[in-house]
């Protein structure tokens, strides 16, 4: 099959899904809520960044929980489907979800938003950021919205209020630190700095621990027996692309062969598919976990799922949900040049007892969340922030 044919299939998949399957799931949840759903939110989407998309993900995955323990329906739609339909059509919702391509330009972004706020009319109007950095892409799109909910946030509000170099304060670090302008990056021009009276606005949801994959994993590893031994000290499976991104992480190979000399090490010399990936987890101690283009990845959290110590650069400034980044109890902080990372490495390793310590305490976390229904407890706190429960 060709890459186009494989891409006109694809498309008329999401065609069906969107314009069939949801509608009809959500007749369907409609019907069965009696006498009638509490709250009917409808979500909407370009579909163009698949990891953003995720952040929709618990609304399909817990359908069932939202339904019959909260009185919540919810179904996804096209955005072009959404903007398309009369607003008459749509009066039968409370709220309306909306999530944008980081790659859609500024002006293309707040023309969509002001169509959906003429839609949503006087109902709340929640825009849903899954993009990996903790910035806020399109601060002028604040004052349309209800609510501004991220996979996760600057702990210090007040970063906020600053202006980036680039996309993110990522970015602004590689600037500073390694000379870059970015000025030539569409897709990283500067990120503007939110006004003070929106800043309440901006509320961290949840994390990518609800991704469609996640969610797999940690029901795979509930059911798997623990592994019998743990045969590789500390692993780093993570590419060093050719972009900015690689300033992130070229000091972290240099490290691993360095520690190879004293431990046992993987290092990757090509790709491996997720099977190999999960076995090499479940078999180590420790697993390196560089940023992104944000701040966290699925890595982190596979990492402790499979029961490794995740070792990674300083996350104090970062505020998320469920709270995986604890230093010293869940994850174990180095710095942002990985100057200390042999350090710590072999400091853990000489501390089995404290290394078992880490890595039970952050599957602990996870496993709480998971268990205490964490999604529902934040789309409750969203609904009573933007009046949809008292």
């Amino acid at each position: 099959m060709t890459s186009g044919l494989r891409d006109f299939v694809r498309q008329r998949k999401r065609d069906v899904r969107f314009r069939l399957l949801h509608p009809a799931r959500y007749l369907w949840d409609v019907a069965a809520s009696s006498p009638r759903a509490g709250v009917r939110l409808l979500l909407a989407s370009d579909g163009r960044e698949p990891t953003s998309e995720e952040q929709y993900h618990p609304f399909s995955a817990f359908r069932t929980l939202l339904r019959q323990d909260a009185r919540i329906v919810s179904t996804h739609w096209m955005l072009g489907d959404v903007l398309a339909l009369p607003a008459r059509c749509l009066t039968s919702f409370d709220a309306l979800g909306l999530k944008l391509s980081f790659r859609t330009g500024e002006a293309e972004a707040m023309e969509v938003v002001r169509r959906a706020r003429a839609i949503a009319g006087k109902r709340p109007l929640i825009y849903f950021d899954g993009d990996d950095d903790l910035c806020v892409r399109y601060p002028a799109m604040l004052p349309c919205v209800n609510l501004y909910v991220k996979k996760h946030v600057f702990s210090d509000p007040h970063d906020y209020f600053k202006s980036y170099v680039g996309k993110s304060n990522l970015t602004d670090y590689v600037h500073r630190r390694f000379g870059l302008s970015f000025a030539d990056d569409a897709h990283a021009s500067a990120t503007a700095a939110v006004a003070p009276d929106q800043i309440d606005k901006i509320l961290p949801g949840w994390n990518l621990a609800l991704d469609s994959n996640i969610l797999a994993l940690s029901a795979r590893v509930r059911a798997a027996s623990p592994p019998a031994e743990r045969s590789v000290d500390v692993m780093f499976r993570g590419a060093v692309p050719n972009n900015w991104m690689k300033y992130l992480r070229q000091d972290i190979e240099p490290a691993m062969r360095r520690l190879g000399d004293a431990c046992r090490v993987i290092v990757p010399t090509e790709r491996v598919d997720k099977e190999a990936y999960y076995r090499e987890m479940m078999r180590s101690r420790i697993c390196v976990s560089p940023f992104g283009y944000g701040e966290i990845c699925w890595r982190d959290v596979e990492a402790m799922l499979c029961g490794c110590v995740v070792v990674k650069p300083d996350m104090g400034h970062v505020r998320t949900v469920p709270d995986i980044f604890q230093p010293g109890i869940t994850y174990v902080p180095i710095r942002w040049d990985y100057a200390d990372l042999e350090e710590k490495c072999l400091d853990l390793l000489a501390h089995p007892e404290e290394q078992r310590r880490i890595a039970a305490q952050a599957f602990a976390v996870l496993e709480s969340y998971y268990r205490e229904r964490g999604f529902l407890g934040a789309l409750n706190e969203i609904l009573q922030r933007v009046g949809l429960r008292g």
